[in-house]
C-alpha cells in the first residue's frame, strides 16, 4: 500500500497538480513516511528536503481546538450543553458547545462581508453578532466561524491564549516538536501567492491573519509526522484525550444535508464518509484547504495523514481532491463494492 500511495500522489505531481507533499502511514502501532516533489515552484521550484512544515489549515480544528474543548470537559469546566453566551457574554445566541462541533449551530460558514473586515476588533464584534442563516439542527454547515467562537471559549475558561494552551496540553506530551502556531519561516512550505507576497510560515487563512494568527480554526502549522504522533494517541492512549472521550467522537453520528442539499455525515468535530457502509463507522476524517487531510480508522487500527500545499501557488491550481479519493479507495474500495452489491 504504502508504494502504491507514493505512486499516485507521484502522477499528481507529474500532471502539475499540486507542486508535493510529505504523507504517512500509520499501522501495527508504527509510522512509515515519505515525501515527494517540491517544496515550492515560484519563484523558482526548490525540492522537499524531508520533513517540511505544513499550513495544516483546518486540521487545526481536530488537532487542537476539537481536542482541548473535551479537555475542558475532561475536567467538568465545560460540557457539550454549555452554551456559547454562558462564557462568551457578548455573544447573542443559545448555541451550544455541541452544536459548534457538529457544524450544525445556525452560523454560516464564514463571517457575513467578512472580506470587508480589516481589524480584529471589527472580526470579534462580527462574529459575536452574527445572525443564524438557518434553523440548528436542520442543516450541517461547516462554518469557520463556529470555531473561531470554540477558540474564544478556550482561551476564555483558560485564561491564556491557544497557542500556548495547545503546546502545554498537546503538543508537548506527544512529542510534537515541529508543530506551534508560529514556525520558522524557512522551514515551511509556503502556499499562496497573495497580491505578490508569498505567504511562508504565516497563516493563510483570511480571517486567521486578521486574528494574528490564533485562531480556533486555522493557524498551525505541523509535519506529517508529527500529525501521526496525533492519531497514534487516538488509537492507543490517554495522553490527550480519555478513551470515553474518544468514543463519543467515533460513536456519534449525525446525518443531514448541507446547503447544497447534499447528504453529509459529521461527528464531534470530525467527518465521516457518508458513502461508506455502517461497518466504516469507526473511521472519521478532515481536510484543509491548503491541501491537507488526514483519516483514523479505530476498528483497523490505522491512520493516515498527507500534508501538501495545494493551493500553492494560487488557489486556482489546487487539483489534491481526486488522489485523497484514489488513496482511500486503496483500502476501502473493494469493501464498498460488496457493501454495494
Amino acid at each position: 500500500m504504502f508504494n502504491k500511495i507514493k505512486d499516485i500522489l507521484n502522477d499528481g505531481i507529474e500532471n502539475g497538480d499540486f507542486p508535493g507533499g510529505n504523507f504517512c502511514l500509520i499501522e501495527n502501532n508504527r509510522i512509515k513516511c515519505a515525501y515527494l516533489g517540491y517544496k515550492k515552484i515560484v519563484p523558482k521550484k526548490e525540492k522537499l528536503v524531508s520533513n517540511e512544515i505544513y499550513d495544516i489549515a483546518s486540521l487545526s480544528k481536530i488537532i487542537v481546538t476539537t481536542t482541548l474543548i473535551f479537555r475542558l470537559i475532561e475536567r467538568n469546566m465545560i460540557t457539550l450543553k454549555t452554551q456559547v453566551k454562558d462564557i462568551l457574554k457578548e455573544y447573542l445566541h443559545d448555541t451550544t458547545i455541541l452544536e459548534l462541533l457538529l457544524h450544525t449551530s445556525g452560523l454560516a460558514p464564514v463571517v457575513q462581508n467578512s472580506y470587508e473586515i480589516k481589524t480584529k476588533e471589527e472580526l470579534i464584534n462580527q462574529i459575536y453578532c452574527e445572525k443564524m442563516t438557518y434553523e440548528p439542527f436542520s442543516k450541517i454547515v461547516y462554518s469557520d466561524t463556529g470555531y473561531i467562537l470554540l477558540g474564544f471559549i478556550i482561551e476564555r475558561v483558560v485564561g491564556d491564549t491557544i497557542d500556548k494552551i495547545a503546546e502545554k496540553e498537546i503538543f508537548v506530551p506527544l512529542k510534537m516538536t515541529k508543530t506551534s502556531y508560529f514556525p520558522i519561516k524557512e522551514l515551511c512550505a509556503p502556499t499562496e501567492l497573495v497580491e505578490d507576497t508569498l505567504l511562508q510560515g504565516i497563516v493563510h487563512d483570511e480571517r486567521g491573519r486578521i486574528l494574528g494568527g490564533l485562531s480556533g480554526h486555522a493557524g498551525v502549522f505541523s509535519t506529517a509526522e508529527d500529525i501521526s504522533k496525533y492519531i497514534l494517541s487516538i488509537l492507543n492512549d490517554d495522553l490527550v484525550m480519555s478513551n470515553k472521550n474518544k468514543e463519543l467522537i467515533f460513536d456519534t453520528t449525525l446525518i443531514s444535508k448541507n446547503m447544497q442539499d447534499e447528504i453529509v455525515s459529521r461527528t464531534l468535530g470530525y467527518q465521516k464518509f457518508s458513502f461508506l457502509p455502517e461497518h466504516y463507522n469507526d473511521l472519521i476524517t478532515h481536510t484543509g484547504f491548503t491541501g491537507c487531510n488526514m483519516w483514523i480508522d479505530r476498528n483497523e487500527k490505522r491512520g493516515f495523514v498527507l500534508l501538501t500545499n495545494a493551493i500553492h501557488p494560487k488557489r486556482e491550481n489546487n487539483n489534491i481532491f481526486k488522489y485523497r479519493m484514489k488513496i482511500l479507495n486503496l483500502f476501502y474500495k473493494e469493501e464498498v463494492k460488496k457493501w454495494k452489491k
